[in-house]
């Protein structure tokens, strides 16, 4: 696809001369399932013997059947919805699934294990400050005084980000400025000299007019969806659509940081779940396709706070529970498999009598990604509380 010629000013931006992300780090994207997703029935173990009785009626069909999972490998399957992803991960080779997986943090408090995971931990007695990757990019010199270093498609800054200098939360990049009418009446340069350093709130005001001047320079409204892709109208559509202009921008991103909601199934798993992952796959999907080979670039990290209890419960949903999944998507990851130990599903190999064991803690495949994929050399400071195994290649070297 040809794209127009655009003529852009000379904004303060671009006088300062931002370079672009280095050739040897991919960019990070990270969705957060908000709520605790279910990773049994989204990826499904049909071979194992125990899964159908444990789960009871709320059990995915095996594959063949209507309605059935998506067979991987013999063992696991996709469940239904997740049919988007399935030949990134079946021919492209290029999405990984793992299994049994989390934090052991033993909280089964959504805020307590959100907390807990975005900063990297697993008790309220680490002495380890801020966020993971908030720890990881104040350890790592930025390329230029950007303010889209590291993004949060949201309202709020994520905990995962907290620890670097002031990391960007931004809902809607499109409404994120002013017009230009304000903008040739020099109101914002008036806003610049009333925020002088030293003056409260001066250093968050001052980057949130910066980045709006940069905002201004990359002309996002001109960057479009290529290879056909179409995002779908829904939450996590319209995050990764802005996810992608950003990418595609002059901006030197490194990492984008978003949420997705309504994860916490206590009731009719079969019916939101379903409705869920419809929307998860359909706007990564897309991603997917607009990216095209940039994706060679760029890592996709899909994780929860834990996982949901093996038993169904009497409203045809599932309480929270331990062990989930995590999904790992882009050109570096060693995919077309499933990773981490598989605990089983009989009584006996349950967590505490009812929930899917942790097998691989996710600080193992974190750490491998900050190091393999984004040329990390602080780990001990990124993740001062964990030792690392590497049982696993998640991801190739850059």
């Amino acid at each position: 696809m040809t794209k127009p010629t655009v003529q852009k000013k000379m904004t303060r931006r671009a006088m300062l001369g931002f370079q672009a992300l280095p050739a040897n780090k991919d960019v990070l994207l990270c969705i957060f399932q908000r709520g605790a997703a279910d990773g049994l029935n989204s990826l499904v173990p049909h071979g194992d013997a125990n899964y159908a009785t444990q789960r009871d009626s709320l059990a995915v069909p095996i594959p063949g059947q209507p309605n059935g999972a998506l067979d991987l490998d013999g063992f696991f399957g996709l469940h239904p919805a997740l049919s988007p992803l399935l030949d990134i991960y079946t021919h492209d080779n290029n999405m990984a699934l793992v299994h049994a997986c989390g934090f052991p943090h033993g909280s089964r408090s959504h805020f307590d294990a959100q907390v807990l995971v975005e900063r990297g931990v697993v008790s309220k007695a680490s002495e380890a400050g801020g966020g993971w990757l908030g720890r990881y990019l104040a350890a790592h010199p930025a390329t230029s005084n950007s303010a889209f270093r590291a993004v949060a498609l949201s309202g709020n800054v994520p905990v995962s980000l907290t620890g670097v200098e002031e990391p960007l939360a931004v809902s809607n990049l499109s409404e994120f400025s002013f017009d230009q009418e304000v903008i040739d009446t020099g109101y914002t340069r008036i806003l610049s000299s009333l925020f002088r350093d030293g003056l409260p709130f001066s250093s968050p005001a001052l980057a949130a007019l910066g980045a709006i001047d940069e905002l201004q320079d990359a002309q996002l409204d001109s960057i479009t969806p290529e290879n056909d892709a179409v995002y779908p109208d829904t939450p996590l559509g319209g995050k990764l659509a802005q996810a992608a202009k950003l990418i595609k921008s002059s901006l030197p991103v490194e990492v984008i940081c978003m949420d997705t909601d309504g994860w916490d199934h206590h009731e009719n798993l079969a019916l939101y779940l379903d409705l869920s992952l419809t929307e998860l796959a359909e706007a990564i999907r897309a991603f997917y396709q607009d990216m095209g080979d940039r994706m060679d670039s760029i890592t996709v990290l899909v994780q929860t706070e834990f996982g949901r209890r093996v038993f169904p419960n009497a409203s045809g949903g599932v309480d929270h529970g331990t062990g989930s999944l995590a999904y790992l998507i882009g050109g570096g990851v060693v995919g077309g498999q499933v990773y981490g130990e598989w605990p089983g599903l009989a009584n006996e190999d349950l967590d505490a009598g009812e929930d899917l064991a942790i097998t691989t803690d996710l600080r193992e495949v974190l750490w491998q990604l900050l190091d393999t994929r984004l040329g990390a050399t602080a780990l001990r400071d990124v993740f001062p509380d964990f030792t690392p195994g590497y049982d696993s290649l998640y991801f190739s070297a850059r």
